[in-house]
């Protein structure tokens, strides 16, 4: 059923993609270039509607196949919905941050009410006790996820590819534990049409993501990252840790923005990841160093959290810490001059 979706969803998601680069062509949805900007040429966006309704219709079949259930499932459906939705909305019109803003919340917390949030604790060592720590806190990592990919989808390939390493090493990894779940089934989908786009994003872009994808992506890895933690299959730590390089660029540069008074709901280029574009004049070498530290030092760290699931906090901490450091080092967050 794993691979079923997967190929099934990387040959619509192809498929969709040029239906949709066809059709924002001829409405002049382009993306053009400005002084924040990563690319040089107009570039045509919104092919994030293919991976967002590929990703969707499988939450349906999945629910047909009783393979996902019902809260999960609308949690997807109408959570992922609103952050696609409000994401092509930006996409055609820029939003306000606020409104923006609540729409993810919105989304967070219908996410949240679908999972078993006293199993989710109990992963993370704590007792239902903690209950209001979790709606808050959980929140604030749903909405950040949300952002996160957003923040991060910047040049061509990136975003994506990650999308497909996070989706199937969590796969992988799950297998070493209790087994794989079908709760990650909407997540095989999505990374399974998000490799179908990548075909069309892989440099030089023919078509970019936007915020309707990559917003969707987002929800979709911290949904994942919940209904699989609640059933112990895989626990928070691990997915942490698999989207390590993504979470610790976009939280130092955020930091480091916060600190040195600059207006962080701004757009800007200050990522690592946009540093090194502009350094080594390409987008698809940063794009392989980022999986490149994702296979040699994220994936075996995950490992780690499923075979020692007592040690998972200190092990996450381990392997996150030297990305802190690597981040700041690179200058995320300072601007060149």
């Amino acid at each position: 059923m794993i691979a079923g979706f997967f190929a099934g969803a990387l040959l619509a998601g192809w498929l969709l993609t040029g239906i949709v680069r066809r059709a924002v062509v001829r409405r002049g949805l382009l993306d053009v270039p400005n002084s924040r900007s990563s690319h040089a040429n107009p570039t045509p966006r919104g092919g994030g509607i293919a991976i967002v309704l590929i990703t969707l219709v499988a939450v349906v079949i999945g629910v047909m196949l009783q393979a996902i259930r019902t809260p999960l499932a609308l949690a997807w459906l109408l959570g992922g919905g609103l952050v696609a939705g409000v994401g092509l909305l930006d996409d055609l019109k820029d939003l306000s941050a606020t409104l923006r803003a609540g729409v993810h919340l919105l989304a967070a917390l219908l996410l949240l009410n679908a999972v078993d949030a006293p199993a989710v604790l109990a992963s993370l060592g704590l007792t239902s006790g903690w209950l209001p720590l979790f709606w808050v806190l959980g929140s604030v990592a749903a909405v950040w996820s949300i952002n996160l990919f957003n923040f991060m989808d910047g040049i061509d390939a990136l975003a994506s590819a990650q999308c497909l390493f996070v989706v199937l090493a969590g796969v992988l990894v799950s297998g070493m534990g209790q087994g794989i779940d079908t709760s990650l089934l909407p997540c095989v989908a999505m990374a399974g049409a998000a490799a179908g786009f990548l075909i069309w994003n892989a440099p030089p872009a023919r078509i970019f993501m936007g915020d309707v994808g990559s917003g969707f992506i987002g929800f979709g890895l911290i949904a994942g990252a919940l209904a699989s933690s609640s059933r112990g299959s895989v626990s928070v730590w691990t997915w942490l840790v698999l989207n390590g390089v993504f979470a610790v660029d976009a939280s130092i540069t955020l930091l480091t923005r916060l600190l040195r008074g600059q207006r962080i709901y701004e757009a800007h280029r200050l990522h690592v990841y946009q540093r090194l574009a502009r350094r080594w004049s390409s987008h698809g070498r940063v794009t392989a160093v980022y999986m490149s530290i994702n296979l040699i030092w994220c994936l075996p760290w995950a490992i780690a959290t499923i075979k020692s699931p007592g040690h998972a906090p200190l092990v996450s901490l381990t392997a996150l810490l030297p990305l802190c450091v690597a981040a700041v080092a690179a200058g995320a967050g300072r601007s060149d001059a």
